[in-house]
């Protein structure tokens, strides 16, 4: 992640102090990176990380071992590449909602992440938010939809979804954050940058 990433990240995982419930789809460096951010900050913490790829499981589960407050799950497709898109993982998408929890803040950065962005909004809190990381590939962005309260994190590669209404203003203004979201990554495409 870019280090403005990870600044957004910070700061929202911060507003919900003093705990936060998270969910996420896909472990990695934000799974260990992240923890031990709420643990400096003295922020309790559930952690869950759904993961595909068993090589992955082991190497996060191995640097993650002495935290109890993280339970990371491996569903594994016998996926040993990254561009497997055809695998079915529907059991990776839906077995959080099996669990009956809520989540305050939940990670979009694994595999199937539309399924997983629907799945989500059924297994947020009322206050919680959602974030997409990666979210400049168009190919998410009809989901957004989904969410009353849709924004990029502008200069991020993040979006960000909640359920509650935003209102007019706010709604406006997010729509206008997108567009110019779209204009950027088309110019920096076209610069290759």
């Amino acid at each position: 992640m870019q280090p403005k990433e990870i600044a957004a990240i910070k700061r929202i995982l911060s507003s919900y102090a003093p705990h936060v419930n998270i969910l996420e789809w896909g472990s990695g460096g934000s799974t260990v990176y992240f923890t031990n951010f709420l643990h400096s900050k003295g922020i309790l913490y559930t952690w869950m990380s759904m993961e595909y790829n068993k090589l992955w499981y082991e190497r996060i589960s191995d640097l993650v071992k002495n935290d109890k407050n993280v339970t990371l799950i491996l569903f594994d497709v016998c996926n040993t590449s990254n561009k497997q898109p055809d695998i079915p993982m529907d059991e990776y998408v839906v077995y959080p909602a099996s669990l009956g929890k809520k989540y305050d803040f939940i990670l979009v950065d694994g595999r199937k992440r539309r399924q997983c962005l629907l799945e989500a909004v059924k297994l947020l809190n009322p206050r919680g938010c959602v974030l997409l990381h990666d979210a400049r590939r168009s190919y998410y962005h009809c989901v957004f939809s989904s969410y009353l309260d849709s924004r990029m994190l502008l200069w991020s590669g993040l979006w960000q979804g909640k359920l509650e209404n935003p209102g007019p203003a706010r709604r406006a203004t997010n729509l206008i954050g997108y567009w110019c979201f779209r204009v950027y990554v088309f110019l920096l495409r076209f610069l290759q940058i």
